[in-house]
């Protein structure tokens, strides 16, 4: 996708854990409607390179890693915290997201890999893929351009499509708690009253971070 630039820094022949590759068939079995351990037994562990920032153009955010933007001590500098939705290939039969609804979690990994060139891999055989890993966080379904959003939980990690990556949003502590501040165009922006926030830019070695990092 021209639209979707990968930025340095790279690392070349990055060789995926047992996890990641596990995750990666899943992912790939979900969007193939094939069986995920045959996916896995023909699923190179090497894949091509990994990226740590990602530049969507025609004014599209830019996005780090979690390892990428721990170098940064402020809280909106880490552009690894997103939001995701729904997005499908232009293949058709071929559904590039197992996304149904708009989300938020930390950007972890950026994955691209070339796939084998046997049936088994269906239209996508013999081509580059970009992914992505993330970790989705707990918000009950809630979409934060449209109202107040906290969480205070992760979920486990999954797989999707480059394109699933919408936009950067922020965070904001509040008693305790973190609220999500998505600036996505064309909706309502949530406010946090002035005197229930405790900050949101913090001290990179306080406390507060601990949840977060």
């Amino acid at each position: 996708d021209p639209d979707h630039v990968l930025q340095p820094p790279y690392e070349m022949v990055h060789k995926l854990d047992c996890d990641l590759h596990k995750r990666i068939a899943q992912y790939l079995g979900q969007v193939l409607g094939k069986q995920s351990s045959e996916i896995k037994k023909q699923l190179p562990a090497l894949v091509l390179f990994t990226a740590g920032k990602l530049r969507v153009c025609h004014g599209g955010d830019l996005f780090r890693t979690k390892e990428v933007s721990r170098r940064f001590g402020a809280l909106e500098q880490r552009n690894c915290y997103v939001r995701v939705g729904p997005s499908w290939s232009d293949t058709r039969n071929v559904s590039s997201s197992v996304l149904t609804q708009t989300g938020y979690g930390d950007l972890e990994k950026i994955i691209a890999l070339v796939l084998p060139a046997t049936l088994l891999f269906g239209e996508l055989r013999g081509k580059t893929i970009v992914v992505t890993l993330v970790r989705p966080w707990d918000t009950d379904g809630k979409v934060a351009s449209e109202e107040v959003v906290f969480f205070e939980s992760r979920k486990a990690r999954i797989i999707m499509d480059i394109r699933s990556l919408r936009a950067v949003v922020g965070l904001v502590k509040m008693r305790g708690r973190w609220g999500i501040i998505d600036r996505a165009p064309g909706t309502v922006t949530t406010t946090f009253a002035d005197d229930m926030m405790e900050g949101y830019l913090h001290d990179e070695h306080g406390d507060d971070d601990d949840f977060i990092l």
